[in-house]
């Protein structure tokens, strides 16, 4: 379980993941070295799964972000598990949840545009096994994206 000063420390870590032990020390109000030692256990538990760079998908290229609704024709497990395992090896595909209601699963992807996921859902997403339906929604505008966790201690 992850106390107060955890939660300081990852908040501080996912806002500058280049920050040095001791910005962070100071941050949390602690010393270098007990900042470091709850740095690693953190690593080590996996509640910091590493550090990565935020990417402006649309300065790379990538300006479409689609959301596709996945409905599955059966959900036996050899259908489960080829479905996923060929999303596992979609690079377009930035996220893939497994959720509740009409549909089994909502993929975000990022392409460079229409005609890219127009040849994308004919060539790709429409044959994937099991798949029974598709429906996608193209984001228009971006009203927030925060990337932080909402862990700032009471």
């Amino acid at each position: 379980m992850i106390d107060n000063i955890d939660r300081k420390i990852i908040a501080r870590l996912t806002r500058d993941g280049r920050a040095s032990v001791e910005t962070v020390a100071q941050a949390v109000g602690l010393s270098p070295t007990p900042t470091r030692r709850r740095i690693r256990r953190l690593e080590e538990t996996g509640v910091i799964r590493g550090v990565r760079a935020d990417i402006d998908a649309e300065k790379c290229g990538l300006e479409l972000a689609i959301y596709v609704f996945i409905k599955l024709l059966n959900r036996d497990r050899k259908t489960i598990s080829d479905f996923e395992s060929r999303i596992m090896a979609l690079p377009e595909v930035q996220r893939c949840d497994l959720i509740t209601g009409p549909h089994d699963y909502i993929l975000m992807l990022r392409l460079a545009g229409m005609t890219d996921y127009n040849r994308y859902l004919r060539e790709v997403l429409a044959e994937l096994p099991g798949v029974s339906g598709i429906e996608t929604s193209v984001v228009i505008g971006k009203v927030k994206d925060r990337p932080y966790l909402p862990l700032d201690p009471v």
